[in-house]
């Protein structure tokens, strides 16, 4: 039979292969997911499932979710690959009348904890071990579901006609199982679930080596995150280590300990048309501050086509900013500040200093009419974060993590 070695959700085979021929699955994880999971058998005498605890690598379908973002399957990116695989299934003669939202629908129904592919396997046959066998074999014979099934059909010759329901377990037993994880991760009930992915057995039997399979991220698929200074990407970094340990592998930064090469917005604005002249296929995004210079600068790039792997942003407008202490040639006044002089700093805890947070008005932008503003004693509030802990809750990081799932938005949703 060979070496199995398979992806699931608890007991619910999403994806296998056998041998030197599987896909690989390592970016759902990190190095530190390896530890004992089951794996799921059947005894060749009795036909009984049996379970071993092996080596594998699991982690929680929630956080799972957020790398699947990440590497290009949120919810839009799989409706657009379910669409192409029923596009691909008609060349192929198939004609599958089962929409996307029929296929979302059907999958945030399932009860998963109670889905038992080993159990498939001994009742049919020992190629149960994949989704359209499920599917087939369970889900389409679900009465609720059976009454609304879609018309599908393939013409093998003229006057044979296939079961629909067959045609309809083959598409989804061939469809990219990483569409199936996401919308299975949009049901609330299934967070806690772990994802599997068992490979003991084929580097057990030399089909494979370990390094092969717990490795980290490629360089295509880690994504460069570049900023006006050195301090911007520090409190950025920080912030996604602490506060996002589970995808904190995705981001690379550039150095930051001497000569950062992009300090300031005019720097910042060159690398990025140099970036979009040579149409970088690298992943890279540039955060631009949401003061008046950042913002002119960030809607003259807004203009520009670019490539989807390059996003360029600024940092959000936020509602703490709509009042904030000013001192500027008008005197002391209490102002809004988004798209003025908002700079990664003010996105750290504000009572970490013992003063009031304020703004002093710098230069005045003639084209605008507008000044350009900066955060007093803005080195004393990096000075604070570089030496206090995210993760105890001495310090307030309800900004931080507004910016980071800002920035993350920003980017699933970057061809929208």
């Amino acid at each position: 039979m060979g070496s199995m070695i398979t992806l699931g959700l608890g007991k619910m085979e999403i994806d296998w292969g056998k041998n030197n021929v599987f896909r690989d699955h390592s970016s759902l994880f990190q190095e530190k997911d390896v530890k004992p999971i089951p794996y799921y058998y059947v005894d060749i005498d009795t036909e009984k499932p049996i379970i071993e605890m092996k080596e594998g690598l699991a982690h929680k379908l929630s956080s799972v979710k957020a790398r699947l973002d990440l590497l290009g399957y949120d919810l839009f990116s799989i409706k657009r690959l379910y669409n192409d695989s029923l596009e691909e299934s008609e060349d192929f003669g198939f004609k599958i009348h089962f929409t996307f939202d029929d296929f979302y629908s059907t999958l945030t129904h399932i009860d998963v904890p109670n889905v038992n592919t080993p159990q498939i396997a001994v009742e049919y046959d020992e190629n149960g071990y994949d989704l359209g066998e499920y599917v087939r074999k369970c889900i389409l014979e679900d009465s609720q579901i059976k009454a609304n099934l879609p018309i599908s059909y393939f013409e093998k010759e003229p006057g044979e006609w296939c079961n629909p329901a067959y045609d309809l377990g083959v598409f989804f037993e061939n469809i990219d199982p990483y569409i199936i994880l996401r919308i299975l991760a949009e049901n609330p009930n299934n967070g806690d679930l772990e994802v599997q992915w068992r490979f003991a057995d084929d580097v057990d039997s030399g089909w494979s080596k370990r390094e092969e399979i717990v490795k980290p991220l490629s360089a295509k698929e880690k994504i460069l995150i570049v900023t006006e200074g050195s301090s911007d990407s520090f409190v950025i970094k920080k912030a996604i280590d602490n506060l996002y340990p589970d995808i904190a592998d995705f981001f690379d930064f550039v150095d930051m300990e001497e000569n950062y090469p992009f300090t300031g917005v005019g720097n910042l604005f060159n690398f990025c048309l140099g970036l979009i002249r040579i149409n970088i296929e690298n992943r890279i995004i540039v955060i631009f501050d949401n003061d008046t210079v950042g913002i002119e600068k960030y809607e003259l790039l807004s203009t520009i086509n670019k490539p989807d792997s390059l996003l360029i942003t600024k940092l959000p407008d936020f509602g703490e900013f709509l009042d904030i202490k000013t001192f500027g040639p008008q005197g002391e006044a209490r102002e809004n500040i988004n798209g003025k002089a908002v700079s990664i700093e003010c996105f750290l805890d504000f009572a970490s200093v013992n003063q009031i947070p304020s703004i002093r008005w710098t230069s005045y932008n003639k084209k605008l009419d507008q000044y350009q503003g900066e955060l007093i004693s803005k080195d004393n509030y990096v000075r604070v974060y570089k030496g206090c802990s995210l993760t105890d809750g001495s310090y307030n990081s309800s900004k931080l993590n507004y910016l980071i799932e800002y920035l993350l938005k920003q980017w699933v949703c970057r061809r929208d």
